[in-house]
């Protein structure tokens, strides 16, 4: 079982984010950057399909930084994004927009890693 942002985990999320055929309407890429501490990913998505990976984005259309904790529990259901970014545990950079266009993608891409997280250790 992968360990929560590992190497191995990130495999396995990109895995399942490529096979499940999401992409965006449009074409255009679309990509967010996450910082979790000091672990950095980002996901890509474009009119061929979608995927993650270790490390920056070239160019993110947003930025999303966390603490650890709020991560694993946001990944856990245990909170929502929304009101981790209200209570001010998750900042956003970038461009609003772009991820008010491209939000029902990545409510989809969270239902596609509901598998990875139920085989995901949270070390």
């Amino acid at each position: 079982m992968p360990v929560y942002l590992s190497p191995e985990w990130i495999e396995e999320a990109h895995a399942a984010l490529e096979a499940s055929g999401l992409r965006t309407s449009d074409g255009d890429q679309f990509s967010v950057e996450q910082h979790v501490d000091e672990v950095v990913f980002h996901m890509v998505f474009d009119g061929s399909g979608a995927s993650v990976y270790s490390g920056p984005a070239a160019d993110p259309s947003v930025v999303f930084r966390q603490s650890w904790d709020t991560a694993v529990a946001i990944a856990k259901g245990e909170q929502s994004a929304e009101e981790a970014v209200l209570n001010g545990e998750v900042t956003f950079e970038g461009d609003p927009m772009a991820l008010l266009s491209h939000r029902r993608l990545l409510t989809h891409a969270e239902d596609v890693f509901a598998i990875v997280r139920a085989r995901t250790t949270w070390g």
